[in-house]
């Protein structure tokens, strides 16, 4: 299994295990794989973001580990349905 350089900090690496094994167990403990237990992390802290902070939608894509913010808006609305800004503009009245 590949992962995007965002997913390099993962816990497998650092405690010695292989991403297979990781995958495994993920899908073993919650019937999802690592990327998307992962992703759902992105998006949970992603949300937090976007309400509790002033950070910009660029800054808040770098500290997830995002390249480019165009690839975090896209991957934001696709898990959400809804881009950054608009959700920010939802939960911040």
């Amino acid at each position: 299994m590949s992962l995007p350089d965002r997913y390099s900090s993962s816990p497998a690496p650092r405690a010695g295990y292989s991403l297979r094994t990781l995958n495994r167990a993920c899908q073993a403990a919650t019937g999802h794989t690592a990327k998307e237990c992962i992703d759902d992390r992105v998006v949970l802290e992603a949300k937090r973001l976007l309400a509790h902070t002033d950070l910009a939608v660029a800054a808040i894509s770098r500290r997830l580990g995002f390249t480019e913010p165009t690839n975090f808006g896209k991957f934001f609305c696709r898990a959400t349905g809804q881009a950054p800004g608009a959700f920010r503009a939802q939960e911040r009245p």
